[in-house]
């Protein structure tokens, strides 16, 4: 099995911070037209295994496909992260994340 890569999509001081801390797949996106197509380019990849995308971005996407394809892929996963100044949903993206990787609802389970 090859090693696979972390892409990055989302604005400029996430995608540059990502830069800084090493990352080689940084992918600046400012709408969500931007979003759709970069996610649609990044999914191609093989090397990529991880596209971690900011949450803001992620609600702008209207494509439906595009929505389908972060919220249920296996290869690569997307994750959402909140931007500098958006607020935390890291509690749901987490809870959805373990539900594509196992099949079992964390919150079900209490």
């Amino acid at each position: 099995m090859s090693e696979r890569r972390i892409a990055v999509i989302g604005d400029k001081l996430l995608t540059a911070g990502m830069s800084l801390a090493g990352v080689k797949h940084v992918y600046s996106a400012s709408n969500g037209e931007d979003t759709e197509r970069t996610i649609k380019e990044v999914a191609t990849l093989p090397e990529i295994g991880l596209v971690v995308l900011q949450q803001g971005l992620i609600e702008q996407i209207k494509d439906r496909k595009v929505l389908n394809m972060v919220d249920s892929s296996l290869s690569p996963i997307f994750i959402g992260v909140p931007a500098f100044n958006e607020e935390e949903k890291s509690v749901d993206s987490l809870r959805r994340l373990i539900l594509r990787a196992i099949g079992i609802d964390i919150q079900q389970m209490k």
